[in-house]
């Protein structure tokens, strides 16, 4: 590496290094067999083995394959991304070894053996299940390296569809009503959460503050106990003796004092609800929580999440969340954070690591089971970050368990079935309608088309508000629609005008005057009358219109005097039809065609009609269509 020690800015290189530099390679051949290195982004780490799995003369290649997948180039991120890579190898290579003549490697595969291979997994599951899974083995087959598979095979496995499944939508979000029995269980939980821990924070300070001389009997056991839990961090070793409760076991026992300083993993499910609701991230950001955050003025939080659903340029986002009034705390998100963050922190002190999340998961299990997650918890003093080596941890409580604790039932009345997706989906919901459904705007933690596809449009309270609203804004369209036309009086509305010109003039908006000229012919154009001409609606100052736009002006008034012109303008349009395009026809006269046949004529009586039909003017009224022409 060069020398360089100052950091790189505007006129300084970063440090490069000296010569080319080659990167340690992900496949590591072993005595017992082949292994790919995997390290995510999301910080975790696993060494995949292919020794044991069928069929050695595969196993170079795919190795190569999965590295091509997890490296800089490839789209597995997460270590959750990699197992799946990893199953993938796993399902080809069991399938392949149980037919009678096995492809020994990659070259002797055959485009039967895949289809044999997508037959199969479509008879062992749903469809989504199957095209996922072969979908897999394909992204997989397609990185192996060039040459290895036959020409035929290569075709095969560029073709379309056999990766890309039919669209899914997501399931609807909760009702109201459902929402707020979640959220409220949640909260009730979470309030406990913190009232026990707080409780146990307050007797350890008071037994540090006074020393245990000032107790006596069971009280001074207890104060020992508790010192002991806080200074070890375990409860492993605290003898009970004869003070253990009849019939209760010494696990559990163990369990329950350490409850009283740290979060235990059946906490977990109420914290995990709460924070989606109060964020609408999704579960998954919410176990990938930090530890590292920013107070800004003591009223907000700010804290960089890892979104693990997006591509690399948009997997982190830096986000402020209110923290709110200290009795809010159990409503804001950034109340929420700091309150996560005080709960963890002792038992943080002993797992370590960059993590927000950190409970007493004990010393007692198989060490066969989630070794990892063993191992870690060895070394800790039972104290481990649940989701630092897996998302899913094995003492959480169920969201079925937890929901039938909490006796929730559905609008129909049966057990209610809770999901975080469902959760954020109601969140997304309520966010949306809030905002007007404003997408832009709401859409804070997805892109527009995902949180259209997969959280809105499954939702039939969603839609039954947008059809609403869509009903509501139509109609305040075609009112507008309305009030932009020629205003036109039928007859008792004319001989309502002459009988009072004030009324009249201020239901119309002008003034008596005029309310006169226009009765008198003194304001007609050639189909209506003008009220206002100096002021028109398309032009500043006076009107430069054609007189076909007359008719769509809420400055014209047409009266009963007017039919005769107006009739001869639908003959003139009717010729012109016969004579010209359809389109351009449209394109010219169909509005005005409309206003008079659907918005005028219908106020005016048969009788009117026909005697206009007799008084309809001779001379031609081109101007309507052409506009004034210049004379020599």
């Amino acid at each position: 590496m060069s020398t360089i020690s100052v950091r790189p800015g505007r006129g300084r290189s970063a440090a490069l290094p000296a010569g080319l530099y080659e990167p340690p390679s992900a496949v590591r051949p072993t005595p017992a067999g082949v292994t790919v290195v995997f390290d995510g982004e999301d910080g975790r780490h696993k060494v995949f083995s292919l020794a044991g799995l069928p069929l050695p003369g595969w196993h170079e290649d795919l190795a190569a394959a999965e590295a091509e997948r997890f490296g800089p180039t490839g789209t597995c991120r997460t270590l959750h991304s990699a197992e799946h890579v990893h199953y993938s190898a796993r399902l080809l290579l069991a399938f392949l070894a149980t037919l009678d003549s096995p492809p020994v490697d990659p070259g002797e595969l055959r485009e039967s053996h895949l289809l044999r291979l997508r037959l199969h997994l479509q008879n062992r599951g749903n469809n989504t299940a199957f095209t996922g899974r072969f979908g897999a083995v394909v992204l997989l087959l397609r990185r192996l390296p060039p040459g290895r598979l036959r020409p035929d095979v290569v075709d095969f496995l560029a073709r379309r569809g056999h990766v890309a499944g039919r669209p899914q939508e997501g399931r609807p979000g909760y009702s109201e009503r459902e929402f707020a029995a979640i959220v409220t269980a949640a909260r009730s939980d979470v309030a406990a959460i913190r009232d026990r821990i707080a409780a146990g924070e307050a007797e350890l300070a008071r037994i540090e503050a006074e020393g245990l001389d000032v107790f006596e009997g069971q009280e001074r056991t207890d104060a020992e106990r508790l010192l002991r839990l806080a200074r070890t961090g375990t409860s492993r070793g605290i003898p009970n003796g004869r003070t253990l409760p009849r019939g209760m076991v010494g696990n559990h026992w163990r369990r329950l004092l350490a409850q009283r300083l740290f979060l235990t993993e059946p906490d977990l499910t109420p914290l995990l609800i709460l924070g989606v609701a109060l964020t609408g991230r999704n579960v998954e950001t919410i176990k990938e929580l930090p530890a590292e955050h920013r107070l800004l003025e003591e009223r907000a939080v700010a804290v960089n999440l890892l979104k693990r659903r997006r591509a690399k340029s948009a997997s982190r986002e830096t986000v402020h969340w209110e923290i709110g009034l200290p009795s809010r705390q159990l409503h804001t998100p950034g109340g929420y954070y700091l309150l996560l963050h005080r709960l963890t922190a002792r038992s943080r002190s002993f797992s370590g690591g960059e993590h927000l999340w950190s409970v007493f998961a004990g010393l007692d299990g198989r060490r066969a089971d989630h070794y990892e997650h063993w191992e870690a918890k060895q070394k800790a003093a039972g104290h481990v970050a649940p989701f630092a080596l897996r998302m899913n941890t094995s003492g959480q409580l169920s969201l079925k368990q937890w929901s039938a604790s909490h006796g929730l039932r559905d609008d129909a009345g049966e057990p209610l079935e809770v999901t975080n997706n469902r959760i954020k989906t109601t969140v997304e919901v309520r966010t949306t309608r809030a905002l007007g459904g404003h997408l832009p705007t709401a859409s804070r933690t997805n892109t527009l088309d995902v949180s259209f596809r997969h959280y809105l449009k499954p939702d039939p309270r969603i839609r039954d508000w947008a059809e609403r609203v869509m009903a509501q804004a139509l109609a305040d369209a075609e009112k507008h629609a309305r009030a932009a036309t020629a205003r036109v009086l039928d007859q008792a509305a004319e001989t309502a005008m002459a009988e009072d010109p004030h009324a009249a003039a201020k239901l119309l908006g002008t003034t008596p005057g005029k309310i006169s000229a226009a009765r008198d012919g003194r304001l007609d154009t050639l189909a209506s009358a003008c009220l206002d001409f100096e002021n028109g609606p398309f032009d500043e100052g006076p009107c430069r219109q054609s007189f076909l736009t007359c008719l769509r002006c809420e400055n014209a008034l047409v009266l009963e005097k007017h039919l005769p012109a107006l009739l001869a303008l639908l003959d003139k349009m009717r010729a012109e039809l016969d004579a010209a395009n359809v389109a351009d026809w449209c394109r010219r006269h169909a509005v005005t065609w409309l206003v008079v046949t659907r918005r005028i004529l219908p106020r005016f009586t048969a009788a009117q009609i026909r005697n206009a039909e007799a008084a309809k003017p001779a001379l031609p009224i081109a101007a309507l269509f052409d506009g004034p022409k210049e004379t020599t």
